[in-house]
């Protein structure tokens, strides 16, 4: 499988959230769930109920091998006769008869090997000399297999959630949240979206415990989940070493490429834009994206023309290439070679705000509003890659926020449920009144809007997606009696 073709699969599964039941179709533009929660109380200790391993239950190893270790083990449990019984399971309502049948699913597999693989000290995707080697046509095979670990412990979770085993939900929890964390440490964007699915996962299956009659409360326990829940450094250093791979014929050249060497090059780009291109211009409003040129049409143009073959060998000299290897180039390698340039520098500009949360980064583009690169004639200003290879970091910044997002609605929630055990079974008017550390909206910056109206509280924050209304999530909050 190359990699490519892999992204376009990859997005498109993370695209499509997974449920622990049918989703909740939007009307009037929201989607509004509606829970009935118990007052409760934190146990302590309070890492009794933590939802990533600690390091008193670690046990050395490399996570990754144990995982897909599972695989060996139990090959036909991950067929499709089983997948399509885990599908039917999933949509289940938590108290349906059949899921108190479940409470030990997975046996031996959960219960050891996936525990084990969750607790390893290491982490080591063995990815680095491959991705250095063969860049974009690096195979990850691996990931997707992951996910379907994700499901498997998803049903063995709600399984002892339905018969209000909790402690054994927690236990299974914090392997599938384990689980999540290990693609932490993928060098690739598609790493950190699988990651991404796989703890939504986790997180809809918690969403779930907290409801139910009798669960403990876990506001410090999802507390204690890191913030954000993925770095994206690790793999926004991967992704750099990806392209600096393809293209270092150009970028690293000592003199002038063949005719050959520069065919080959611009082959391989007009392959990888064929694919990528139309999945960034996708907006997911059914339309097809419109189709754009081809890269050798621009390239070729452009390496007849002296006036933009000058520019470009200017820019190069401008950023550090040596006179005598700017002037042996081609016209064809010295337009290449800028284009890629360009490329490097508009990817570290969209780059370095990584780090940041979506709201901070937000507000710095509205009001540093950076200006074009190195326009030739307005058209193109940025080059032909650099926009098509760097909008996928938007789409992953957007996708750990929705994640971060979630985990907050989920702090909030047992903040409600911790403050009605202590003031006689009584929603909070405010979240004010509740005296914990609550978190603001990872999407705005500002605090969650709250309501409470005739016995029901409202709870919502930003849409993550404005052309998506799926995932605009509201919730409605009632206390048990």
């Amino acid at each position: 499988m190359r990699r490519i073709p892999f992204v376009a699969a990859v997005l498109a599964a993370v695209a499509v959230p997974s449920f622990a039941q049918p989703p909740v179709e939007p009307k009037d533009g929201k989607v509004v769930y509606h829970l009935a929660l118990s007052p409760a109380a934190v146990r302590k200790p309070l890492s009794r109920d933590y939802l990533l391993p600690e390091y008193r239950e670690s046990i050395p190893g490399n996570k990754v091998q144990m995982f897909l270790r599972c695989f060996m083990e139990q090959d036909s449990f991950f067929g499709r006769e089983e997948s399509l019984k885990r599908q039917k399971w999933g949509e289940l309502p938590i108290d349906h008869p059949e899921l108190k049948d479940l409470k030990d699913y997975g046996n031996r597999l959960l219960e050891r090997d996936m525990y084990d693989a969750a607790r390893m000290l290491q982490v080591d995707w063995q990815l680095w000399f491959f991705v250095r080697r063969d860049g974009y046509n690096t195979l990850l095979p691996d990931l997707q297999k992951f996910r379907a670990l994700a499901d498997v412990l998803k049903i063995r979770a709600r399984g002892q959630i339905a018969n209000r085993n909790f402690d054994g939900a927690i236990h299974t929890l914090k392997t599938m949240v384990a689980l999540s964390t290990t693609m932490s440490q993928h060098p690739t964007l598609i790493g950190t979206l699988v990651g991404v699915a796989i703890a939504t996962i986790a997180i809809n299956t918690v969403e779930e415990f907290v409801a139910q009659p009798g669960a403990p409360n876990l506001f410090w326990a999802t507390t204690d989940l890191p913030q954000p829940f993925f770095d994206l450094r690790y793999s926004s250093s991967g992704e750099r070493m990806f392209i600096s791979h393809d293209f270092e014929k150009l970028t690293g050249a000592t003199g002038a490429l063949t005719d050959q060497e520069l065919e080959r090059t611009i082959k391989d780009i007009d392959t990888m834009m064929q694919v990528l291109a139309p999945m960034v211009a996708n907006k997911g409003d059914g339309k097809a994206p419109k189709a754009k040129p081809a890269p050798r049409e621009f390239y070729t143009s452009w390496a007849k023309d002296p006036k933009r073959v000058a520019a470009a060998r200017d820019r190069l000299l401008g950023s550090g290439f040596k006179s005598d290897i700017v002037r042996s180039m081609p016209p064809l390698q010295a337009i290449l070679t800028d284009d890629i340039r360009r490329y490097e520098v508009l990817r570290d500009e969209s780059f370095k705000t990584t780090s940041l949360p979506l709201w901070q980064i937000k507000q710095y583009e509205a009001d540093s509003k950076p200006a074009k690169l190195t326009p030739d004639d307005g058209l193109l200003a940025d080059g032909v890659i650099g926009r098509e290879f760097v909008a996928s970091i938007d789409k992953v910044k957007n996708a750990q926020t929705r994640l971060d997002q979630r985990i907050c609605y989920l702090r909030i929630i047992e903040a409600i449920r911790l403050y009605a055990n202590e003031h006689e079974g009584k929603l909070p008017e405010k979240l004010a009144d509740v005296k914990l550390p609550l978190p603001i909206d990872p999407f705005t910056g500002v605090a969650f809007e709250y309501a409470v109206q005739d016995g029901i509280a409202t709870l919502h924050g930003a849409n993550p997606q404005k052309d998506n209304d799926k995932l605009n999530r509201y919730y409605e909050l009632t206390i048990r009696k």
